[in-house]
């Protein structure tokens, strides 16, 4: 369409929505997400308190600031797997199951940090029965991703990630201290 036959702008821009228009998952979102009671959407309960266990050992609090779990990055990871990730949502749930069967009774969440990280530095080095090939890349990948991506997909909680590493990064509100021209977050 063009103007010459009638057409504008408008007409050839104009969108329309019909039945057969796939409605997009919300993976994003301006509302925060209360980690505390946040209910895995894409893992089950099981894969979920692993998945949360092994952030733990990934990136444990420490002097210089929140773990993993306390920026997270656990939300990130589930949205993300029923979004732009989704075709890692079986690598997930297979890794997840080789952490807890390597893990014995009781699971991955139920050991000690140190037992934890021999099954993490086992997947790490490609030796844990049962993970397939690119499990702990993959996770390690979208720990980071998570810690530093924008808050509005979930990690990255109150920007702690951006602030640990000093980025101010796109923020909605400023007060007066934070637009100081000597102000580092």
């Amino acid at each position: 369409v063009s103007a010459a036959s009638g057409g504008t702008r408008k007409s050839v821009v104009t969108l329309h929505q019909t039945s057969a228009t796939p409605v997009a998952s919300p993976v994003a979102t301006l509302e925060p997400v209360d980690l505390a009671t946040y209910a895995p959407v894409n893992l089950t309960d099981a894969e979920f308190t692993t998945l949360k266990a092994a952030l733990d050992r990934l990136i444990p609090n420490d002097a210089d600031g929140p773990g993993a779990n306390e920026m997270g990055v656990f939300v990130f990871i589930d949205r993300a797997l029923g979004g732009r990730t989704a075709a890692s949502l079986p690598l997930y749930q297979q890794g997840l199951a080789a952490l807890d069967t390597a893990a014995g009774s009781g699971g991955f969440a139920g050991l000690d940090a140190a037992k934890q990280d021999e099954i993490l530095t086992n997947a790490e080095a490609g030796k844990l029965d049962g993970a397939p090939a690119g499990f702990f890349a993959t996770l390690l990948n979208d720990t980071r991703t998570g810690m530093f991506a924008d808050p509005i997909y979930g990690g990255n909680v109150n920007f702690a990630g951006w602030d640990l590493i000093g980025y101010s990064g796109i923020r909605l509100l400023w007060d007066a201290e934070a637009q100081a021209l000597d102000h580092l977050p």
